[in-house]
């Protein structure tokens, strides 16, 4: 029986309704991608007849199990669903247990739905420009950690007593993240520390090895690198993303060559070019996103039961195992660092921002990406002040022109960035300079980064 989702369950007052679900039931733009997500549920069984009400008033974990299922049916795997958990006894090619779970934004947390423009115009900087990135890195540890740990348990005191269960059989925890407003940059960073015991530092661009963070809230020292020990060995493995959402329909749409009020750009790491490692996606049905893009596998060396990695190796899901110490992944495609999927009314002025993080995440230097004439020499005093370098097309000209003006170093990069947006709009619109479009905004706010731009 198909699950009726989009009828409201007797019993559910307007006011208990997720706004993402009723934002996919009522817009009329989102059709196609009303349409994706019921693909997702074929083959479905609801065995506790309450998930509909779940997607219904809570959304998310409805969502990824809804996503996960379509995502094994797409592998071709064959599903038991004669029992109520795990959530996912799959029996065909291969026997693995898993059981799907969220990772939500803690009690008295910034809520989702108070995500405005500058948390999209931050999903794309690079971690050495998110001011708040330990900050975000340690709470999604922290959640990560409460919802992984409560689900192996789970499964130690649990599931594995159930009769139906076979003891050699890989458990895998499946969990999409949902903790905190700006989790779709959380790439695999909590995962790495949380696992392995591998901390992310963006100045040094490399993992350092911990064994706890702190709970802000009561200074308690959490544990990290869940992976480096036997203690955990009943999992087998971690099925994580921090990329399933709304995007991820709307992508999907495009991709199949769908039109869209939104577009959707991903951030994705190639790591057979050293050069430049980081690329620009815009996703339509000519360079499209897949259904398992976004999806990561984190393996524990110490499991009982080891998960194959050839189950997922057809799939674009990255893996990730260690081997004597060292960390290695496989990986048929580019993985996703981030997504933004934003209307297309605002394309123009994100696309500016999009280029020069993705010049800072590749460290090229502006004169190099822009392929921007030198400037001349100026001085500045960047204890107090920094620079703001609009960089704009000039016609019949091959290099492109920097038009620059100081700012308080105390000014926000966010507010910087709109006022040099509306400085380019009155000047090609009082035509003060002969300009043809936008190329890119750069602050510089360092003799370092103000002498990237060629100043000396």
């Amino acid at each position: 029986m198909d699950l009726e989702l989009f009828q409201i369950v007797k019993g559910v007052s307007e006011e208990q309704l997720h706004s993402k679900f009723k934002l996919l039931k009522e817009s009329i733009t989102m059709k196609d991608e009303r349409d994706i997500l019921l693909g997702w549920t074929e083959g479905f069984v609801d065995r506790d007849k309450k998930i509909v009400r779940e997607f219904q008033e809570t959304f998310h974990s409805s969502f990824w199990e809804f996503y996960l299922n379509a995502c094994f049916n797409e592998m071709g795997f064959k599903l038991e669903q004669s029992y109520n958990r795990p959530d996912f006894i799959i029996t065909s090619p291969y026997k693995i247990y898993v059981e799907a779970v969220v990772s939500n934004i803690k009690k008295g947390g910034r809520e989702e739905k108070d995500r405005d423009i500058n948390d999209l115009m931050e999903m794309f900087n690079p971690p050495s420009q998110q001011p708040d990135f330990v900050e975000v890195l340690d709470e999604a540890i922290i959640r990560h950690s409460n919802t992984i740990t409560y689900k192996i348990n789970k499964h130690f005191q649990e599931y594995s007593k159930c009769k139906w269960i076979e003891e050699d059989v890989p458990f895998v925890v499946a969990m999409s993240s949902y903790d905190q407003v700006n989790y779709g940059r959380e790439y695999i960073y909590p995962m790495m520390a949380l696992l392995y015991g591998l901390y992310y530092v963006p100045e040094e661009n490399h993992y350092i090895k911990k064994g706890t963070v702190v709970k802000p809230e009561t200074g308690a020292k959490i544990p990290i690198g869940l992976f480096n020990s036997d203690k955990y060995s009943n999992i087998s493995a971690i099925i994580y993303s921090c990329t399933t959402t709304l995007g991820k329909l709307a992508s999907l749409a495009l991709s199949s060559g769908k039109s869209s009020t939104n577009i959707v750009y991903n951030l994705r790491r190639d790591y057979e070019d050293n050069d430049i490692p980081y690329k620009l996606q815009v996703v339509d049905k000519e360079v499209p996103e897949l259904l398992t893009d976004g999806l990561f596998i984190f393996h524990n060396p110490y499991a009982k039961n080891k998960l194959d990695i050839s189950c997922f190796e057809e799939t674009n899901i990255t893996q990730y195992f260690i081997e004597e110490g060292e960390i290695f992944f496989t990986s048929n495609t580019s993985p996703i660092i981030t997504r933004l999927n934003i209307p297309r009314l605002m394309q123009p002025g994100f696309e500016t921002l999009i280029q020069e993080c993705l010049r800072q995440y590749n460290n090229v230097s502006p004169l190099d990406f822009y392929n921007v004439s030198n400037p001349q020499e100026e001085t500045i005093n960047f204890d107090i002040m920094c620079r703001v370098c609009i960089i704009a097309k000039i016609p019949g000209e091959i290099q492109p022109a920097i038009f620059y003006y100081d700012r308080p170093q105390l000014v926000p990069d966010d507010v910087l960035t709109r006022e040099a947006l509306e400085h380019f709009a009155e000047m090609r619109d009082d035509k003060t300079e002969n300009i043809e479009e936008l190329i890119s905004i750069y602050i510089a706010r360092t003799e370092e980064q103000f002498n990237s731009l060629g100043f000396k």
